[in-house]
Parts: C-alpha cells; sequence; structure tokens
C-alpha cells in the first residue's frame, strides 16, 4: 500500500478525541472509535457520545469506524443464550457505528484454544468454524445490507490459518481480517509468527490493521517502537497490504502522541 503511514489513523474514545481530532482532519485521516466496547456506555446514553463524536469529526474526509462489543463475548459460544447476548451486544455496535457513520467493526477472534498447549487444534475447528456462523450469520447480513466491513482481530491466535478458514467460511464481502500487532508478537512466545507474516500470510483478505509495540510481557499498547517488535519488517509488509486495508494506532492514551510523531516519520 502506497503511502500508508500518511493515511493511516488512530484508534481511540471521545475522551482522547479533542486533543487529537486538529491533527486526524487536516490530513483525512481514518479514525476508529472504541466507545461502545466499555459497558457503561452500552448500558447508558451512547446515542449522546454518538452525537459528541459527530461534532468534534465535522468536515472529516477519512473513513470511520469503530471497535465492536468483546469484553467475555466470544463469537463461538456453545451456549445459545450466550449466543443470543453476543448477537444482541454486536448489533448494538452496529447501531454505534450507523450513529458515527462507521463503515467497518472489529470483531474478536474465537480461537482461543490455539493458544492452549494440551488442545488439538484440528479436532476442533470444524464445530468452532459452525458455531461461530451461526453466531455471526446475522450480524454479517446486516453488514452486508449496511455497506459496513466486519474485520475480525487476531488474540490469542497462535496461526493465521484458522482465522483465513473463518473468513473462507463466512464467504461474505462484508468480512476481512485484521492483524494487531502487539497480540501477534506476544503470541511468538508461544510459537506464533511475528507480525509482517501475519499481515503476508493474510493477502488480499486483509482489511484492516492495529499497530501497537509491546516487550512480550504484556498488552502493553506501547507506540511503535517503544517494544521489541521489528518495526522494519513490518513496514515493509505494510507496503504490499491491499489498499482498501485500514491501519490504525492503536495505544494507550498516554502514548498517542509518540504514536502520531511516528506516523508523521514518513
Amino acid at each position: 500500500m502506497k503511502d500508508w503511514k500518511k493515511r493511516a489513523g488512530l484508534a481511540l474514545t471521545l475522551k482522547e478525541l479533542p486533543e487529537c481530532a486538529p491533527w486526524l482532519l487536516e490530513s483525512g485521516r481514518d479514525i476508529e472509535l472504541q466507545d461502545i466496547t466499555h459497558g457503561d456506555v452500552m448500558e447508558g446514553d451512547w446515542q449522546g457520545v454518538g452525537r459528541e463524536i459527530n461534532a468534534h469529526l465535522n468536515g472529516h474526509q477519512g473513513r470511520i469506524g469503530i471497535h465492536g462489543p468483546f469484553w467475555h463475548l466470544n463469537i463461538a459460544p456453545r451456549d445459545p443464550a450466550v449466543q443470543r447476548l453476543v448477537q444482541e451486544r454486536l448489533n448494538l455496535g452496529l447501531d454505534f457505528a450507523r450513529a458515527i457513520g462507521g463503515t467497518h467493526m472489529v470483531v474478536h477472534s474465537p480461537f482461543d484454544f490455539f493458544g492452549h498447549p494440551q488442545a488439538v487444534p484440528g479436532a476442533r475447528l470444524g464445530p468452532e468454524l459452525e458455531r461461530a456462523a451461526l453466531t455471526m450469520q446475522p450480524i454479517v447480513k446486516r453488514a452486508e445490507q449496511e455497506g459496513l466491513t466486519l474485520v475480525i482481530e487476531n488474540i490469542y491466535d497462535l496461526s493465521p490459518v484458522p482465522l483465513l478458514a473463518l473468513a473462507q467460511y463466512l464467504d461474505s464481502d462484508a468480512v476481512r481480517l485484521s492483524v494487531d500487532t502487539g497480540h501477534a508478537h506476544l503470541m511468538t512466545q508461544r510459537g506464533g509468527p511475528p507480525p509482517q507474516t501475519w499481515i503476508e500470510t493474510l493477502g488480499t483478505l486483509l482489511g484492516h490493521v492495529h499497530l501497537c509495540d509491546n516487550d512480550t510481557t504484556n498488552d502493553q499498547h506501547l507506540a511503535p517502537g517503544r517494544g521489541t517488535i521489528h518495526w522494519g519488517g513490518v513496514e515493509r509488509a505494510l507496503n504490499g497490504a491491499p489498499e482498501s486495508a485500514r491501519i490504525f494506532i492503536e495505544v494507550k492514551a498516554s502514548e498517542l502522541r509518540l504514536g502520531r510523531e511516528w506516523l508523521e516519520q514518513a
């Protein structure tokens, strides 16, 4: 992707938006709002949060998206009651996206068993795909109808293969995959590939990237260069990413300035 650093934006919440909005609007960078991941927002006045966001983004020329609800919401549950709750929360995420003009929503991978040393992944992948499809089919259909892309993000995944299988199983132009560099880097300690390999392996199904760093001890959400990720390799991989992929610095609030500075070094 040519000049991706000049197009990459920030993943943030309304709290950080007043400080960052001028920079984002000036260059028309993409934006990802993450407020609807918080329980107090979901249970409170999320419409009011949306109105405040819209006020800050008046005149914005880039793309807008959201991180969907995810806390304790595995998209491949065995319990039908949990499945209904997950669908309810993801639909609320789509409501929030519509309220702020969002055209992508991040959804978390369900494949936590690949991080367990005693699991037999091949024997479990089929049933996991079926359960994920049961949960996601109505969400995917709504996304298709509303012109929104669902991007499924690596979490505990040790391999890109199950996520590729899930995207192919869902079989929709409204489904793409997401690479979180920090998550991938953490899982290298358990034998997973580095972030650049994830980006390259997903190929044309790559629709979204979260850029953050860590030292492999925790998901620290540091600005690029502040941990131990090999950023030269990541940058080269992103040069070959699909033009449509959305790329965001996703760091804790205290690291946002450093993340912006890193992008400006293009």
